[in-house]
């Protein structure tokens, strides 16, 4: 299992599929702060070190099919993040801040994942949202370089599979 989560704290009956405010106030910032998670079920793992279908999906237990979780490091500032097999590229209308009672408590970035090499990668049904925290909403003594260090490359991610329609189906639409 990867570092941090147990990832089998979700009672019966119930599916982890938080609100992106929430992955942000009660997951993230308090994973960043030390403090004790509501549920500890979202395991830590280097995102973007390998592609999605090489990530160890297994080790989140509890959500919605098709979609996993992970406490990772943020994504480069580039647009585009090589990977042994392909690529994930920002999607330039996939970002957007986060609120939370009136307030911008975090920012949401959409990644795509190619195989292949930039610019000629063939699209995946992968995707990553990456929730990072604003750094307003999480005030940190300044000489906790420690916990500053995490507020500024600690990020939550959400992986999910787009699933396509099969092609009877579109014919019936």
């Amino acid at each position: 299992m990867a570092s941090g989560a147990q990832a089998t704290n979700v009672p019966t009956g119930y599916r982890f599929s938080p609100n992106d405010d929430d992955l942000i106030v009660h997951y993230l910032k308090k994973k960043i702060l030390g403090q004790q998670l509501p549920a500890d079920v979202i395991p830590t793992t280097d995102v973007y070190a390998s592609s999605p279908d090489k990530l160890p999906l297994d080790d989140f237990k509890g959500g919605v099919a098709n979609e996993w979780f992970f406490f990772s490091t943020r994504s480069e500032d580039a647009d585009i993040i090589l990977t042994e097999n392909g690529y994930y590229a920002v999607d330039p209308e996939g970002t957007a801040p986060i609120a939370w009672k009136d307030k911008i408590v975090g920012y949401a970035k959409t990644l795509n994942f190619y195989q292949g090499s930039p610019p000629n990668g063939s699209e995946t049904d992968w995707m990553v949202e990456e929730f990072s925290v604003n750094a307003e909403f999480v005030p940190i003594n300044k000489d906790d370089h420690s916990t500053q260090e995490k507020k500024a490359n600690f990020v939550v991610c959400k992986i999910y599979r787009v699933e396509t329609e099969p092609e009877w189906d579109k014919q019936f639409k």
